[in-house]
């Protein structure tokens, strides 16, 4: 609790350990995926990168196999979890510093693991059960506090929906982990996934679209920026384009119930995205064009969320124009958006925030991801 408030993270990261496919893998798969040299600088599957992190210069890997601006600032920041690689009793204390309550978990490595068209498609489904698995076990630590969003092999769709299916079932995960490039030459509208969405909305799974800018995919921006500019423009325009995706081109209008929550990418462009739609929608032309019955941001506000860093100052401009039932707060932890901020801001730079009602508050820092996620908490 923070200032009064309960508080769930919506997208907290989990670092995961350099043996995790060594240990997790069946034995026919473990020569194909490469976690190795100094600090898993070497990202392979079946002997080709699936991140391009080892080229960035004049960066500085942790021992966790990520990179951050300033390593030895992270590690100080961190310094309890740095100590205990990361396990969940340490996450569960570094919660209580920032006064969450409850985290959903995503990945790390995971972010670029099973992330290329060419990976076969039963050692992406041995991937992600893998990490499932692991994860799985790491939110064991506390089930009351602790939730996890899941990997699927989306070369594959069937296998994706096997996946989903056994990893909410069995394992009990609440969202799905998805990229928005352009995957296996597919956006989220194509027609192949929908039995991946019929399902998710059967279960009540999150479709979580969550961008991570060192992928060897396609992606908004990197075809004129590296590094710096790459990270500012990927996130929220690749965002766009999945939203784009889902209320424009008719994804929301065939599943009703599908859950989707756009993370790690500001709340800020929700307005204008939203605005610029509807008025494509309406216009005399564009409409003419137009795909749905209803605007485009009718099916934002009926099946979508959004995330937003604590100290965010569109928030209230959100508010405003979008409204205080698809927010939630997301600290982005223990990545380099939350070194300056942990522990007294990450959450308490919105606790505190009188710009916001405290009922706008309450909604984003706990009522919001609770219908998100279906914590039932």
């Amino acid at each position: 609790m923070k200032d009064g408030f309960k508080v769930i993270d919506a997208d907290r990261h989990i670092l995961e350990p350099s043996d995790l496919y060594q240990r997790y893998l069946p034995e026919k798969f473990k020569g194909r995926v490469r976690l190795e040299g100094p600090n898993q600088t070497v990202r392979e599957v079946d002997g080709k990168p699936v991140s391009d992190s080892a080229l960035r210069p004049g960066r500085e890997m942790t021992d966790y196999g990520y990179i951050f601006s300033s390593s030895k600032r992270w590690r100080e920041c961190f310094a309890d979890a740095y100590a205990n690689k990361f396990d969940p009793a340490s996450n569960i204390r570094d919660m209580e510093r920032e006064g969450i309550d409850v985290s959903v978990l995503f990945p790390t490595i995971g972010l670029y693991i099973m992330w290329r068209d060419d990976i076969d498609p039963e050692l992406s489904a041995a991937i992600c059960r893998a990490y499932n698995t692991w994860l799985a076990e790491y939110c064991d630590y506390d089930r009351k506090r602790l939730y996890g969003v899941m990997l699927l092999p989306l070369q594959d769709p069937a296998r994706a929906v096997e996946e989903l299916k056994y990893a909410r079932e069995k394992l009990g995960l609440v969202g799905i982990f998805w990229r928005p490039n352009k995957f296996c030459g597919r956006t989220f509208a194509s027609p192949d996934y929908y039995p991946i969405y019929e399902t998710a909305s059967d279960l009540g799974v999150t479709v979580c679209v969550h961008e991570g800018a060192r992928t060897v995919l396609p992606q908004a921006g990197s075809d004129r920026y590296s590094e710096f500019g790459r990270h500012i423009a990927c996130h929220p325009l690749e965002q766009m384009l999945a939203c784009l995706n889902f209320c424009a081109d008719g994804v929301l209008e065939k599943f009703p119930k599908l859950k989707v929550a756009h993370l790690e990418s500001g709340c800020g462009w929700v307005p204008f995205w939203l605005e610029r739609m509807d008025e494509h929608w309406e216009h005399e032309s564009h409409g003419s064009a137009k795909i749905t019955k209803e605007k485009p941001s009718t099916y934002f506000k009926r099946n979508c969320w959004v995330s937003c860093e604590a100290g965010e100052e569109l928030a209230p401009v959100f508010i405003e124009h979008v409204g205080d039932d698809y927010l939630m707060i997301a600290t982005d932890y223990p990545h380099s958006d939350a070194i300056d901020k942990f522990p007294d801001k990450t959450v308490g730079a919105i606790s505190s925030n009188n710009k916001i009602s405290a009922e706008s508050r309450r909604k984003i820092l706990w009522d919001n991801p609770t219908k998100t996620f279906g914590l039932g908490a």
